[in-house]
């Protein structure tokens, strides 16, 4: 059993355990990030041709979400350097989440395109967040383990979004819609832990 929280708001003060659990946030997050981030490559086949893309098209639709990724990084490096990360980090995974779950409503390759582009600058948030908070919260002897943690949800996606998907996803030809939801939707209920965890502590 994890021992009550000190009525404190500084994280320092706080229970040893509590900064773990929010690099085990930290973790999901980074899970989140690729699952929303590689659902539609998972799925390739089955979205090109519900769409009727081109292989060009498809090819626009990865380029646009990396180079958004790209920009998203240095603007949400800028922004968690100048406003406290436990405001930012919610915004930015609760935005990175609604797109993910707009992207279900697609109905055109322009469409698509879009909400794609829009994924790839919000997802681009994550990493300058996750790195703020565990500089926040952890010694530097401890930082690269905290570190760790939040970059072995990518592989934990990686894992997990397929066989997600394969229970998702039926011979409906847009069953696919329902599946990019559900994924999303895992989004707000990691809003909901941060808030629970990061309430009113000091340095964040």
């Amino acid at each position: 059993l994890i021992p009550p929280l000190p009525s404190t708001t500084d994280p320092a003060a706080r229970h040893p355990s509590w900064k773990w659990l929010v690099c085990g946030l930290l973790l999901c997050a980074s899970t989140i990030n690729y699952m929303d981030r590689v659902t539609l490559s998972t799925i390739a086949t089955r979205i090109t041709a519900h769409f009727g893309l081109s292989q060009e098209q498809y090819g626009n639709i990865e380029f646009g979400f990396g180079w958004a990724f790209a920009a998203g990084s240095l603007l949400f490096g800028l922004v968690v350097d100048r406003l406290p990360v436990r405001w930012v980090y919610p915004a930015v995974l609760s935005l990175w989440s609604t797109v993910a779950f707009v992207t279900a409503y697609a109905s055109s390759y322009h469409e698509l395109l879009l909400c794609r582009v829009m994924l790839g600058l919000f997802e681009g948030g994550h990493w300058p967040c996750a790195i703020k908070t565990t500089r926040a919260l952890l010694t530097p002897e401890k930082r690269s383990f905290g570190n760790s943690m939040a970059q072995s949800g990518t592989s934990i996606g990686a894992i997990v979004t397929p066989l997600v998907l394969w229970a998702l996803l039926t011979p409906q030809p847009d069953s696919w819609r329902g599946a990019f939801q559900v994924i999303a939707a895992t989004g707000l209920v990691w809003v909901i832990a941060w808030f629970v965890l990061v309430r009113r502590a000091e340095g964040l």
